[in-house]
Protein backbone atom coordinates (compact mmCIF):
# COMPACT_ATOMS: atom_id res chain seq x y z
CA UNK A 1 0.00 0.00 0.00
CA UNK A 2 1.52 3.53 -0.97
CA UNK A 3 2.04 6.21 1.22
CA UNK A 4 -1.23 8.53 -0.40
CA UNK A 5 -3.17 4.94 0.13
CA UNK A 6 -2.16 4.96 3.96
CA UNK A 7 -3.10 8.22 4.61
CA UNK A 8 -6.31 8.65 2.78
CA UNK A 9 -7.42 5.11 4.47
CA UNK A 10 -10.90 5.50 6.20
CA UNK A 11 -9.75 4.50 9.46
CA UNK A 12 -6.44 6.47 9.32
CA UNK A 13 -5.82 9.02 11.78
CA UNK A 14 -8.82 7.57 13.60
CA UNK A 15 -11.56 5.04 12.90
CA UNK A 16 -15.23 6.57 12.93
CA UNK A 17 -16.73 3.96 13.76
CA UNK A 18 -15.95 4.72 17.56
CA UNK A 19 -17.71 8.34 17.52
CA UNK A 20 -20.71 7.65 19.48
CA UNK A 21 -22.85 9.60 17.47
CA UNK A 22 -23.42 9.36 13.31
CA UNK A 23 -20.49 10.48 11.60
CA UNK A 24 -22.54 12.39 9.22
CA UNK A 25 -22.43 15.47 11.86
CA UNK A 26 -19.00 15.61 11.86
CA UNK A 27 -18.52 15.55 7.81
CA UNK A 28 -21.24 18.30 8.27
CA UNK A 29 -18.79 20.56 10.11
CA UNK A 30 -16.43 19.62 7.66
CA UNK A 31 -18.33 20.97 5.05
CA UNK A 32 -18.59 24.62 6.93
CA UNK A 33 -14.88 23.92 7.13
CA UNK A 34 -14.52 23.61 3.69
CA UNK A 35 -17.19 26.40 2.29
CA UNK A 36 -15.06 28.90 4.85
CA UNK A 37 -11.87 27.66 3.48
CA UNK A 38 -13.04 28.42 -0.64
CA UNK A 39 -13.79 32.69 0.63
CA UNK A 40 -10.50 34.14 -0.82
CA UNK A 41 -11.63 32.54 -4.28
CA UNK A 42 -14.80 34.05 -4.48
CA UNK A 43 -15.55 37.37 -5.28
CA UNK A 44 -16.34 38.44 -2.06
CA UNK A 45 -12.33 37.41 -0.55
CA UNK A 46 -10.90 38.87 -3.74
CA UNK A 47 -12.60 42.05 -3.56
CA UNK A 48 -10.70 43.59 -1.19
CA UNK A 49 -7.97 43.19 -3.34
CA UNK A 50 -9.19 44.60 -6.53
CA UNK A 51 -8.00 48.46 -6.02
CA UNK A 52 -4.52 47.53 -4.49
CA UNK A 53 -3.85 45.85 -6.94
CA UNK A 54 -5.36 48.27 -9.87
CA UNK A 55 -2.71 50.53 -8.17
CA UNK A 56 0.54 48.64 -7.29
CA UNK A 57 0.68 46.46 -10.91
CA UNK A 58 -0.63 50.05 -13.32
CA UNK A 59 -2.98 48.05 -14.88
CA UNK A 60 -6.24 49.90 -15.85
CA UNK A 61 -9.24 48.93 -14.26
CA UNK A 62 -10.85 47.51 -17.79
CA UNK A 63 -7.76 44.77 -17.89
CA UNK A 64 -7.90 43.79 -14.75
CA UNK A 65 -11.81 43.00 -15.49
CA UNK A 66 -10.79 40.99 -18.36
CA UNK A 67 -8.21 38.74 -16.62
CA UNK A 68 -11.02 38.46 -13.64
CA UNK A 69 -12.99 37.08 -16.45
CA UNK A 70 -10.88 34.84 -18.27
CA UNK A 71 -9.32 33.47 -15.30
CA UNK A 72 -13.05 32.56 -13.87
CA UNK A 73 -14.63 30.86 -17.36
CA UNK A 74 -11.30 28.98 -17.70
CA UNK A 75 -11.65 27.72 -14.39
CA UNK A 76 -15.55 27.18 -15.12
CA UNK A 77 -15.13 24.94 -18.05
CA UNK A 78 -12.81 22.44 -16.13
CA UNK A 79 -15.49 21.56 -13.89
CA UNK A 80 -16.43 18.32 -15.90
CA UNK A 81 -12.76 17.43 -15.70
CA UNK A 82 -12.64 17.61 -12.10
CA UNK A 83 -15.99 16.25 -11.61
CA UNK A 84 -15.07 13.48 -13.12
CA UNK A 85 -11.59 13.22 -11.20
CA UNK A 86 -13.62 13.65 -7.91
CA UNK A 87 -15.75 10.73 -8.76
CA UNK A 88 -12.77 8.29 -9.15
CA UNK A 89 -10.97 9.68 -6.23
CA UNK A 90 -13.56 10.11 -3.93
CA UNK A 91 -14.45 13.38 -1.66
CA UNK A 92 -11.66 13.04 1.05
CA UNK A 93 -9.07 13.30 -1.65
CA UNK A 94 -10.90 16.02 -3.71
CA UNK A 95 -11.62 18.25 -0.57
CA UNK A 96 -7.89 17.94 0.83
CA UNK A 97 -5.83 18.38 -3.00
CA UNK A 98 -8.20 21.54 -3.71
CA UNK A 99 -7.92 23.15 -0.07
CA UNK A 100 -3.82 22.36 -0.66
CA UNK A 101 -3.94 24.06 -4.10
CA UNK A 102 -5.87 27.25 -2.90
CA UNK A 103 -3.56 27.79 -0.30
CA UNK A 104 -0.65 27.32 -2.22
CA UNK A 105 -2.39 29.71 -4.59
CA UNK A 106 -2.60 32.06 -2.00
CA UNK A 107 0.84 32.00 -1.28
CA UNK A 108 1.52 32.49 -4.66
CA UNK A 109 -0.40 36.03 -5.03
CA UNK A 110 1.35 36.88 -1.64
CA UNK A 111 4.80 36.29 -3.95
CA UNK A 112 3.21 38.12 -7.13
CA UNK A 113 5.54 41.31 -7.11
CA UNK A 114 8.87 39.03 -6.88
CA UNK A 115 6.98 36.79 -9.09
CA UNK A 116 6.38 39.39 -11.98
CA UNK A 117 9.93 41.21 -11.25
CA UNK A 118 11.59 38.01 -11.85
CA UNK A 119 9.29 37.32 -15.37
CA UNK A 120 10.35 40.84 -16.49
CA UNK A 121 13.99 39.69 -17.63
CA UNK A 122 12.52 37.35 -20.17
CA UNK A 123 9.04 39.53 -21.37
CA UNK A 124 7.71 43.21 -21.23
CA UNK A 125 6.28 43.81 -17.57
CA UNK A 126 2.47 44.38 -19.50
CA UNK A 127 2.98 40.91 -20.33
CA UNK A 128 4.73 39.54 -17.26
CA UNK A 129 1.86 41.61 -15.22
CA UNK A 130 -1.01 39.52 -17.34
CA UNK A 131 0.43 36.65 -17.05
CA UNK A 132 1.32 36.45 -13.40
CA UNK A 133 -1.90 37.87 -12.83
CA UNK A 134 -3.91 35.41 -14.72
CA UNK A 135 -1.87 32.28 -13.23
CA UNK A 136 -2.62 33.38 -9.55
CA UNK A 137 -6.23 34.54 -10.02
CA UNK A 138 -7.04 31.33 -12.20
CA UNK A 139 -5.79 29.14 -9.41
CA UNK A 140 -7.84 30.78 -7.35
CA UNK A 141 -11.10 30.27 -8.83
CA UNK A 142 -10.61 26.81 -9.88
CA UNK A 143 -9.76 25.82 -6.50
CA UNK A 144 -12.30 28.37 -4.17
CA UNK A 145 -15.20 29.08 -6.30
CA UNK A 146 -15.35 25.81 -8.41
CA UNK A 147 -13.50 22.46 -6.82
CA UNK A 148 -14.26 23.12 -2.91
CA UNK A 149 -17.44 24.36 -3.33
CA UNK A 150 -18.57 21.18 -5.79
CA UNK A 151 -16.79 18.55 -3.10
CA UNK A 152 -18.74 20.14 -0.39
CA UNK A 153 -21.98 20.03 -1.87
CA UNK A 154 -21.32 16.24 -3.08
CA UNK A 155 -19.87 16.09 0.98
CA UNK A 156 -23.30 16.33 2.25
CA UNK A 157 -25.08 14.89 -0.56
CA UNK A 158 -23.04 11.08 0.57
CA UNK A 159 -24.36 11.56 3.61
CA UNK A 160 -28.29 12.44 4.17
CA UNK A 161 -30.88 11.57 1.78
CA UNK A 162 -33.72 12.56 3.44
CA UNK A 163 -32.83 15.19 5.31
CA UNK A 164 -29.99 16.73 2.64
CA UNK A 165 -32.40 19.70 2.43
CA UNK A 166 -32.41 20.66 5.27
CA UNK A 167 -28.68 20.16 6.67
CA UNK A 168 -27.70 22.10 3.56
CA UNK A 169 -30.01 24.82 4.93
CA UNK A 170 -28.48 24.62 8.14
CA UNK A 171 -24.90 25.03 6.69
CA UNK A 172 -26.22 28.11 4.94
CA UNK A 173 -26.34 29.49 8.46
CA UNK A 174 -23.06 29.34 8.66
CA UNK A 175 -22.29 30.12 5.10
CA UNK A 176 -24.18 33.61 4.50
CA UNK A 177 -22.75 35.30 7.90
CA UNK A 178 -18.73 34.23 7.22
CA UNK A 179 -19.17 35.14 3.52
CA UNK A 180 -21.15 38.46 4.53
CA UNK A 181 -18.78 39.11 6.85
CA UNK A 182 -15.44 38.09 5.24
CA UNK A 183 -14.59 41.22 2.66
CA UNK A 184 -14.38 43.52 6.00
CA UNK A 185 -12.55 41.35 7.91
CA UNK A 186 -9.95 40.73 4.65
CA UNK A 187 -10.23 44.65 4.09
CA UNK A 188 -9.00 45.38 7.62
CA UNK A 189 -6.41 42.47 7.62
CA UNK A 190 -4.99 44.19 4.58
CA UNK A 191 -4.81 47.50 6.48
CA UNK A 192 -2.88 46.13 9.12
CA UNK A 193 -0.42 43.99 7.39
CA UNK A 194 -0.37 45.17 3.35
CA UNK A 195 -1.98 42.75 0.89
CA UNK A 196 0.94 40.45 0.01
CA UNK A 197 1.48 39.81 3.59
CA UNK A 198 -2.50 39.53 3.65
CA UNK A 199 -2.45 36.92 1.27
CA UNK A 200 0.18 35.10 2.42
CA UNK A 201 -1.56 35.20 6.06
CA UNK A 202 -4.77 33.58 4.65
CA UNK A 203 -2.62 30.96 2.85
CA UNK A 204 -1.07 29.86 5.96
CA UNK A 205 -4.12 29.80 7.56
CA UNK A 206 -5.73 27.03 5.39
CA UNK A 207 -2.37 25.21 4.54
CA UNK A 208 -1.91 24.91 8.73
CA UNK A 209 -4.95 25.21 10.24
CA UNK A 210 -8.09 23.96 7.97
CA UNK A 211 -6.06 21.51 5.98
CA UNK A 212 -4.90 19.27 8.63
CA UNK A 213 -8.59 19.41 10.24
CA UNK A 214 -10.66 18.20 7.02
CA UNK A 215 -7.84 15.46 6.23
CA UNK A 216 -8.12 14.36 9.30
CA UNK A 217 -12.00 14.67 10.08
CA UNK A 218 -13.31 14.06 6.25
CA UNK A 219 -14.61 10.37 5.01
CA UNK A 220 -15.45 9.44 1.23
CA UNK A 221 -19.09 7.70 2.51
CA UNK A 222 -20.90 6.16 5.04
CA UNK A 223 -20.45 3.06 3.23
CA UNK A 224 -16.54 3.51 2.93
CA UNK A 225 -16.79 3.34 6.73
CA UNK A 226 -19.17 0.42 6.97
CA UNK A 227 -22.03 2.85 8.63
CA UNK A 228 -25.77 3.59 6.56
CA UNK A 229 -26.76 6.79 4.54
CA UNK A 230 -28.92 9.27 7.14
CA UNK A 231 -27.31 7.45 9.96
CA UNK A 232 -29.95 4.34 9.86
CA UNK A 233 -30.10 0.80 11.68
CA UNK A 234 -28.91 -2.17 9.43
CA UNK A 235 -32.19 -2.89 8.53
CA UNK A 236 -32.51 0.03 6.75
CA UNK A 237 -29.13 -0.05 5.21
CA UNK A 238 -28.77 1.21 1.53
CA UNK A 239 -25.94 1.71 -0.56
CA UNK A 240 -24.14 4.12 -2.88
CA UNK A 241 -25.07 2.87 -6.07
CA UNK A 242 -28.79 2.05 -4.89
CA UNK A 243 -30.81 4.40 -2.28
CA UNK A 244 -34.25 3.58 -2.55
CA UNK A 245 -35.14 6.84 -0.69
CA UNK A 246 -38.60 8.50 -1.27
CA UNK A 247 -37.98 10.66 -4.73
CA UNK A 248 -34.84 9.16 -5.06
CA UNK A 249 -34.42 7.59 -9.14
CA UNK A 250 -34.65 3.85 -9.95
CA UNK A 251 -31.00 3.76 -11.45
CA UNK A 252 -27.62 5.57 -11.37
CA UNK A 253 -27.83 8.20 -14.55
CA UNK A 254 -24.94 8.68 -16.44
CA UNK A 255 -23.96 12.24 -17.94
CA UNK A 256 -25.21 10.71 -21.52
CA UNK A 257 -28.43 9.71 -19.88
CA UNK A 258 -28.71 12.75 -17.03
CA UNK A 259 -28.15 15.60 -20.39
CA UNK A 260 -30.79 13.92 -22.07
CA UNK A 261 -33.76 14.76 -19.81
CA UNK A 262 -35.65 17.22 -19.51
CA UNK A 263 -35.46 17.19 -15.87
CA UNK A 264 -31.50 18.21 -16.12
CA UNK A 265 -32.15 21.40 -18.34
CA UNK A 266 -35.47 22.98 -16.31
CA UNK A 267 -32.96 22.71 -12.96
CA UNK A 268 -30.06 24.27 -14.93
CA UNK A 269 -31.97 27.01 -16.40
CA UNK A 270 -33.78 27.90 -13.01
CA UNK A 271 -30.40 28.09 -10.97
CA UNK A 272 -28.57 30.10 -13.88
CA UNK A 273 -31.22 31.60 -13.43
CA UNK A 274 -31.24 32.60 -9.89
CA UNK A 275 -27.22 33.23 -9.99
CA UNK A 276 -27.10 35.56 -13.39
CA UNK A 277 -29.64 38.05 -11.17
CA UNK A 278 -27.54 37.98 -7.91
CA UNK A 279 -24.17 37.85 -8.89
CA UNK A 280 -25.25 40.94 -11.77
CA UNK A 281 -26.99 42.79 -8.97
CA UNK A 282 -24.35 42.47 -6.74
CA UNK A 283 -21.63 43.82 -8.72
CA UNK A 284 -23.93 46.92 -9.90
CA UNK A 285 -26.42 47.23 -6.93
CA UNK A 286 -24.43 50.92 -6.18
CA UNK A 287 -25.16 52.41 -9.95
CA UNK A 288 -28.25 50.64 -10.03
CA UNK A 289 -29.79 51.81 -7.15
CA UNK A 290 -28.08 55.34 -7.97
CA UNK A 291 -30.35 55.20 -11.22
CA UNK A 292 -33.95 53.66 -9.72
CA UNK A 293 -33.19 56.17 -6.83
CA UNK A 294 -33.65 53.86 -4.20
CA UNK A 295 -34.49 55.31 -0.74
CA UNK A 296 -30.99 53.87 0.49
CA UNK A 297 -27.97 55.74 0.02
CA UNK A 298 -25.68 53.01 0.16
CA UNK A 299 -27.07 49.69 -0.88
CA UNK A 300 -23.81 47.86 0.54
CA UNK A 301 -25.54 48.54 4.23
CA UNK A 302 -28.28 45.83 2.88
CA UNK A 303 -25.98 43.00 2.75
CA UNK A 304 -26.15 41.98 6.20
CA UNK A 305 -29.73 42.41 6.22
CA UNK A 306 -29.99 39.85 3.11
CA UNK A 307 -27.31 37.36 4.71
CA UNK A 308 -29.80 37.02 7.73
CA UNK A 309 -33.06 36.61 6.09
CA UNK A 310 -30.66 34.04 3.52
CA UNK A 311 -30.07 32.44 6.57
CA UNK A 312 -33.67 32.26 8.27
CA UNK A 313 -35.42 31.38 5.12
CA UNK A 314 -32.58 29.26 3.57
CA UNK A 315 -33.62 26.87 7.08
CA UNK A 316 -37.11 26.76 6.96
CA UNK A 317 -37.65 26.53 3.21
CA UNK A 318 -35.10 23.75 3.48
CA UNK A 319 -37.11 21.63 5.88
CA UNK A 320 -39.84 23.13 3.78
CA UNK A 321 -38.53 20.87 1.06
CA UNK A 322 -37.62 17.52 2.47
CA UNK A 323 -40.99 16.80 2.95
CA UNK A 324 -42.49 17.20 -0.66
CA UNK A 325 -41.07 17.19 -4.55
CA UNK A 326 -37.72 18.68 -5.33
CA UNK A 327 -39.89 20.04 -8.56
CA UNK A 328 -41.76 22.75 -6.25
CA UNK A 329 -38.18 24.40 -5.90
CA UNK A 330 -38.25 25.36 -9.31
CA UNK A 331 -41.81 26.70 -8.84
CA UNK A 332 -40.07 28.72 -6.03
CA UNK A 333 -37.31 30.34 -7.98
CA UNK A 334 -38.19 31.53 -10.61
CA UNK A 335 -41.56 33.28 -8.93
CA UNK A 336 -38.83 34.46 -6.46
CA UNK A 337 -36.87 36.05 -9.58
CA UNK A 338 -39.25 37.36 -11.33
CA UNK A 339 -40.98 39.15 -7.87
CA UNK A 340 -37.39 40.52 -7.26
CA UNK A 341 -37.45 42.24 -10.75
CA UNK A 342 -40.34 43.27 -10.08
CA UNK A 343 -39.14 45.15 -6.56
CA UNK A 344 -36.07 46.44 -8.05
CA UNK A 345 -37.84 49.15 -10.52
CA UNK A 346 -39.29 49.88 -7.22
CA UNK A 347 -36.62 50.24 -4.59
CA UNK A 348 -37.36 54.63 -4.74
CA UNK A 349 -40.86 53.47 -2.93
CA UNK A 350 -40.77 51.82 0.82
CA UNK A 351 -42.94 48.89 -0.27
CA UNK A 352 -40.68 48.15 -3.14
CA UNK A 353 -37.13 48.08 -1.28
CA UNK A 354 -38.90 46.43 1.97
CA UNK A 355 -40.06 43.59 -0.57
CA UNK A 356 -35.98 43.67 -2.39
CA UNK A 357 -34.37 42.67 0.58
CA UNK A 358 -36.50 39.72 2.02
CA UNK A 359 -36.03 38.06 -1.90
CA UNK A 360 -32.59 39.15 -2.31
CA UNK A 361 -32.45 36.38 0.60
CA UNK A 362 -34.56 34.16 -0.36
CA UNK A 363 -32.99 33.76 -4.02
CA UNK A 364 -29.32 33.68 -2.23
CA UNK A 365 -31.17 30.66 0.09
CA UNK A 366 -32.75 28.47 -2.81
CA UNK A 367 -29.27 28.94 -4.62
CA UNK A 368 -28.02 27.61 -2.39
CA UNK A 369 -30.31 24.18 -2.08
CA UNK A 370 -31.30 24.17 -5.70
CA UNK A 371 -27.80 23.86 -7.38
CA UNK A 372 -27.10 20.96 -4.91
CA UNK A 373 -29.86 19.12 -3.86
CA UNK A 374 -32.11 17.97 -6.97
CA UNK A 375 -29.40 16.15 -8.59
CA UNK A 376 -29.11 13.09 -6.46
CA UNK A 377 -32.63 13.06 -6.05
CA UNK A 378 -33.05 13.08 -9.91
CA UNK A 379 -30.12 11.43 -11.16
CA UNK A 380 -28.52 8.88 -8.07
CA UNK A 381 -24.87 9.59 -6.91
CA UNK A 382 -22.97 7.20 -9.13
CA UNK A 383 -22.00 9.44 -11.35
CA UNK A 384 -22.47 12.63 -9.09
CA UNK A 385 -19.52 14.39 -9.29
CA UNK A 386 -19.97 14.10 -13.09
CA UNK A 387 -23.17 15.89 -13.55
CA UNK A 388 -22.79 18.54 -10.83
CA UNK A 389 -19.98 19.76 -12.41
CA UNK A 390 -21.51 19.64 -15.41
CA UNK A 391 -24.71 21.80 -14.37
CA UNK A 392 -22.12 23.93 -12.51
CA UNK A 393 -20.31 24.50 -15.57
CA UNK A 394 -23.70 26.17 -17.25
CA UNK A 395 -24.42 27.69 -14.28
CA UNK A 396 -20.95 29.48 -13.25
CA UNK A 397 -20.84 30.54 -16.91
CA UNK A 398 -24.00 32.47 -16.83
CA UNK A 399 -22.73 34.00 -13.45
CA UNK A 400 -19.35 34.96 -14.99
CA UNK A 401 -21.43 36.53 -17.82
CA UNK A 402 -24.28 38.73 -15.67
CA UNK A 403 -22.08 41.41 -15.13
CA UNK A 404 -20.86 42.41 -18.57
CA UNK A 405 -24.48 41.59 -19.95
CA UNK A 406 -25.75 44.34 -17.35
CA UNK A 407 -22.78 46.88 -18.17
CA UNK A 408 -23.74 46.89 -21.91
CA UNK A 409 -27.74 46.92 -21.55
CA UNK A 410 -26.68 49.97 -19.47
CA UNK A 411 -24.48 51.80 -22.04
CA UNK A 412 -26.44 50.66 -25.24
CA UNK A 413 -29.51 50.95 -23.93
CA UNK A 414 -29.07 53.79 -21.77
CA UNK A 415 -30.40 51.61 -18.40
CA UNK A 416 -29.94 48.50 -16.33
CA UNK A 417 -33.50 47.87 -16.72
CA UNK A 418 -33.43 46.91 -20.24
CA UNK A 419 -32.04 43.44 -18.84
CA UNK A 420 -34.05 42.82 -15.95
CA UNK A 421 -37.31 43.46 -17.45
CA UNK A 422 -36.16 40.49 -19.65
CA UNK A 423 -35.15 38.89 -16.52
CA UNK A 424 -38.57 38.95 -15.27
CA UNK A 425 -40.04 38.28 -18.44
CA UNK A 426 -38.24 35.12 -18.73
CA UNK A 427 -38.17 34.30 -15.21
CA UNK A 428 -42.12 34.72 -15.41
CA UNK A 429 -41.29 32.15 -18.45
CA UNK A 430 -39.69 29.64 -16.32
CA UNK A 431 -42.86 29.66 -13.93
CA UNK A 432 -45.16 29.28 -16.87
CA UNK A 433 -43.36 25.89 -17.91
CA UNK A 434 -42.57 24.99 -14.61
CA UNK A 435 -45.98 25.22 -13.48
CA UNK A 436 -47.56 22.76 -16.46
CA UNK A 437 -44.39 20.15 -15.90
CA UNK A 438 -45.35 19.87 -12.56
CA UNK A 439 -49.24 19.22 -13.13
CA UNK A 440 -48.72 17.15 -16.02
CA UNK A 441 -46.19 14.74 -13.90
CA UNK A 442 -48.74 14.73 -10.95
CA UNK A 443 -51.20 13.33 -13.47
CA UNK A 444 -49.47 10.06 -14.43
Amino acid sequence: MSIESKIFAPNFPFSPKHVPFFYGLVMFFVTICSRMVSIPGHSVGLCPFTEVLIENLQISRVHFSNLFFFATLLSTLLLPFFGTIFDHIGIRRAVTYSALMLGLGLFFMGHIISAIAALEHYISHFTAVTCILFGGLFLLKLCGQNLIPLASRMMLLYWYDKKSCTMIGISGIFVSFTFGCSPKIIHILIEKLGYLTAWKTLGFTILLGFLPIIWALCRDSPQSIGINLDGLKAEHNTSKENIPAQGNPPKDYTLCQALKTFDFWIFVLAVSTSTFTSTGLEIHIVDIFREAHALTANPLNIFPFIATISAILGVLFSIFQDRVSIYYCLVAIFLTNAALMFSLENVSKPWGLGFFIPLSGFNWALYGIASAVPWPKLFGRKYLGRIMSSAALIISFFASIAPSALSYAQKNFGSYFFLTRILFLSSTTGLTIAIIYITKRAKK
